[in-house]
This record gives structure tokens, C-alpha cells and sequence, in this order.
């Protein structure tokens, strides 16, 4: 049975760090009533790196209040770490460009599936791009490498269906999805002001700041999720 738990992978949190949205993760956890995790590698990229630094170092002093207080757990599993550099070694031996393996997924990524497989968590949230589209849709991720390289790539089919038969009880989310869930249980309305349309202009807003800092989604997305909530709101 998966537990009642998410897995966040560094770039959701990064996203809600630099738009000043952090804060409702402990809203979102507390509603949800389950665990919010992350993996060893992952804390190592939000918090212990940039402390030594000065650029991120107020961010990572954001994330790391919520590590202590409770609301982010670390996950710092052997079993984990083992998982994900299996994960990794297959998944960037799946698209070959001349003959040569591409190298597409990172450490924390892949740790951060690992974790969701090795606890049976079902849904991990994972902004970047690559990593999501080898999960959910990798023939389009096939042809948008093709795209980025201008070059054939091959694939190595046994290796693909190894990774998402590892893959699938695991689903996966982003950052939007959680903005647009705070946004429906009112956790934004101290952001509305008098303006016409003031609601669905302030979703607009915030999907938009998401987007450009550094999370995956078309704008044909961002309008479906505004349409959405507009009709969630009109029940």
C-alpha cells in the first residue's frame, strides 16, 4: 500500500523559494495529513551547498527552518541511494546520440524517484522537464531531444521499458499543480486586490511567476488550469 506521503525533487521547492510561496507547503502538508519528503541529495542542493555560499544562502535558511520544524523530512536511506544510482545508470543509457549514451538525469532527480519507489510513495513533484517526460511520455522526449540536437537519436527500448516498469506506481506533479491546490483552498487570498477579475488574475500571476522560474509548463496548460479553478468556483 503507498503511503500518504509527497517526495519533492529541488526544483518545486526552488520554484516556491524565489516566488516567496514556501510558506504553504506547511498549509498544504497540514491539509493534506500525510508526510512531505525529500531525499539526502536533495537537501544537499537546497541547503548544505548554498550555505557555503552567499547568492542562495537566504533561501536555503528558508528551506531549512521547514526541515526542522518538521514540515520537510529528509530521507537518508542506503536502500535509496543504491535505487537511485540504478535509476540513473539505466535511464542515461536510454537515448543514445551518435552511438554515444546521452546523459539526462542528475543525482538529486533520480534520488528522489528512488525514494518514492523504495517507500511506496505514489506521487513524486518534480518540475524539471527531462526527468518528467521520461516518466510520463518518453517517445515525445525522444523527438524534443532529436529537436535540441539536431541530430537522430536512438533509443534503447529494453533499457526504456525497464525504467518505467520501475516507474509505474509513480506519478508525478509540479509545482503549478501545488500552487493551483493552494490558490482552491484559499491559502492565496491574502494576495487579492481591487482589480477586476481579481481572482482569476491573481492565479494567472503566480502560475506565471512559477513558469518562469524554472518549472515546465506550457502556457496552454497554465490557461487550462485557470479554466479549471474558474469552474470549480462557479459550483
Amino acid at each position: 500500500m503507498a503511503n500518504k506521503a509527497l517526495i519533492f525533487d529541488a526544483g518545486p521547492v526552488i520554484s516556491l523559494t524565489i516566488n516567496n510561496l514556501l510558506w504553504i507547503l506547511a498549509e498544504l502538508k497540514q491539509r493534506f495529513g500525510g508526510e512531505f519528503y525529500i531525499a539526502e541529495a536533495v537537501r544537499a542542493e537546497l541547503v548544505a551547498n548554498p550555505l557555503h555560499g552567499k547568492r542562495f544562502k537566504f533561501e536555503a535558511m528558508q528551506v531549512e527552518s521547514l526541515i526542522e520544524t518538521g514540515v520537510l523530512k529528509i530521507i537518508d536511506d542506503k536502500f535509496v541511494k543504491q535505487k537511485a544510482d540504478e535509476l540513473k545508470e539505466l535511464a542515461n543509457k536510454i537515448f543514445y546520440l551518435h552511438k554515444y549514451p546521452m546523459q539526462i538525469v542528475q543525482e538529486g532527480e533520480m534520488e528522489t524517484l528512488a525514494a518514492a519507489i523504495t517507500m511506496g510513495i505514489d506521487t513524486a513533484v518534480v518540475d524539471e522537464k527531462i526527468t518528467r517526460m521520461l516518466v510520463e511520455k518518453p517517445e515525445q522526449l525522444e523527438k524534443i531531444l532529436e529537436k535540441k540536437m539536431h541530430a537522430n537519436v536512438t533509443v534503447d527500448h529494453e533499457k526504456l521499458h525497464r525504467f518505467n516498469s520501475m516507474m509505474s506506481n509513480v506519478q508525478i506533479i509540479r509545482s503549478v499543480e501545488l500552487a493551483a491546490v493552494a490558490f482552491e483552498r484559499g491559502l492565496l487570498n491574502r494576495y487579492l486586490v481591487e482589480i477586476p477579475n481579481a481572482r482569476k488574475e491573481l492565479l494567472d500571476s503566480v502560475l506565471w511567476a512559477i513558469k518562469l522560474n524554472g518549472c515546465s509548463v506550457t502556457e496552454e496548460e497554465i490557461d487550462e488550469i485557470i479554466q479549471e479553478e474558474s469552474q470549480i468556483n462557479r459550483r
